[in-house]
């Protein structure tokens, strides 16, 4: 009897997971645990039962708590279990070796929990596995035979033990879509050797939680279509280019939690890069190394070591409407030459050191909302004049009493952003002030 459903997972627990269910699933369930099964004997006969058996339910996976076979939970035993199922996960795997046969049909192969597992091979040519995910083994690098796969659109190898990428592994695997090496040991990316005979697909390449402490993005001059890079929480100190590239596609690059100090990508052009966000890292000033990004909107340089801010060097994002400095050290901003940034929407200053900003030589005409809150400002900003549009935050600064008086019309109107409260305990300043009859003003006497 062919299978009636459009993907029907075979779940392998091995020894662990839920106690078995009743001997027959209830009616339109998804999942059904049908307990131990023995492949040296009615094993087969009793999967395929469970089946038949609900052909009128919405059944997608078939659960077995322990499976017993006469060689291997692979091999001979994906051959069997092809003729039943699209796709096949191990919650637990004990074998060092994982291996699919020739012919074999399967479309999807998941293994979690396999710490004996240090080799993956394919016989012969495969013309149906579209994803394979490994997670929590012992393979140091990835399977030389991957390129057999000829389809595969996903690869995921997580929480194994890849010290070193050769970037050549996958030359000749131009299906590949979506690569994720997340949480190995990686410290090198070796490059290509030579230009693929065919052109990559890969669009997201996960590299995140690794050991990685350099980025040369000339490493990925051969994958065009390259859309995501993630990079995040590694030891990476510098990103550059050493030679020129240009990446067409990529539209972000995740580099959060490293310990980047240095960037020098003069020799990069990122031509649809949307944001760029260097946050939780260890820059002490503003990059001014950066290569071109005509269509940059959006920069983000929060949860960084940065003690001053020349606005001047914003002057090349034309383009940009975002731009985030929170959570710094920042005890000065001001403008060495004037910068006209038309497109300026939001400037966030939160968290910092700063006691007067000057924004002096900032044009800015499309200005919406600045943002200095909890900083060591004393005095309100006089920057309504410069932006006539724009809305300003200052709360939990230590503004003085008589400074905010003077501001009372700008706060009724909705312009201006304070500390406000009921009570004076309820304030991290000494006194406060009416504001419209109703709401009164944090601020220092």
């Amino acid at each position: 009897m062919a299978v009636l459903y459009t993907l029907l997972i075979l779940t392998i627990l091995s020894q662990i997971g839920p106690r078995p269910c009743s001997a027959q699933c209830l009616e339109t369930t998804f999942f059904c645990n049908i307990g131990v099964v023995n492949m040296t004997s009615d094993g087969g006969v009793k999967i395929r039962n469970t089946i038949d058996k609900d052909v009128d339910s919405i059944l997608m996976s078939i659960s077995i708590e322990k499976l017993i076979v006469s060689t291997s939970a692979a091999g001979p035993f994906l051959q069997r279990i092809a003729g039943l199922t699209e796709g096949i996960t191990y919650l637990v795997y004990r074998e060092p070796v994982f291996q699919v046969p020739e012919g074999n049909t399967l479309e999807e192969i998941e293994i979690y929990n396999a710490p004996n597992l240090r080799s993956l091979a394919v016989v012969g040519t495969n013309r149906h596995l579209t994803r394979l995910s490994v997670e929590t083994c012992t393979l140091d690098r990835i399977p030389p035979t991957i390129p057999q796969f000829v389809v595969l659109s996903r690869l995921f190898i997580m929480r194994c033990a890849l010290t070193a990428l050769r970037m050549d592994v996958f030359a000749k695997s131009p299906s590949l879509y979506s690569v994720s090496l997340a949480q190995n040991q990686i410290r090198q990316l070796i490059p290509f050797t030579s230009p693929p005979k065919e052109r990559l697909t890969i669009a997201y390449f996960d590299l995140g939680e690794n050991q990685l402490e350099r980025l040369d993005m000339s490493i990925f001059v051969h994958m065009p279509e390259l859309e995501r890079l993630d990079v995040r929480g590694n030891r990476i100190v510098r990103l550059e280019a050493t030679v020129p590239v240009t990446h067409e596609s990529l539209k972000r690059i995740s580099l959060d939690k490293n310990q980047i100090s240095s960037i020098d990508t003069r020799n990069l052009t990122l031509t649809t890069m949307s944001s760029f966000y260097v946050v939780e890292n260890a820059l002490t000033e503003i990059p001014k190394l950066l290569g071109p990004m005509p269509n940059l909107r959006s920069l983000a340089f929060d949860r960084n070591n940065i003690k001053q801010v020349d606005m001047s060097v914003f002057r090349r994002f034309a383009n940009v409407s975002d731009i985030y400095l929170n959570d710094n050290k920042i005890e000065s901003v001001r403008t060495s030459s004037p910068v006209t940034l038309p497109a300026l929407n939001i400037l966030l200053f939160d968290n910092n050191l700063i006691v007067s900003p000057n924004l002096t030589g900032c044009i800015f005409p499309d200005m919406y909302f600045i943002s200095f809150m909890n900083n060591r400002l004393t005095a309100i900003p006089p920057l309504f004049q410069r932006f006539e549009r724009a809305r300003l935050s200052v709360e939990w600064n230590p503004i003085k009493c008589a400074n905010m008086a003077t501001f009372k019309s700008r706060f009724v109107e909705g312009r201006l952003l304070l500390s406000t409260a009921e009570e004076q305990s309820d304030c991290l300043t000494s006194s406060m002030i009416d504001l419209n009859g109703k709401v009164k003003g944090c601020c220092d006497a």
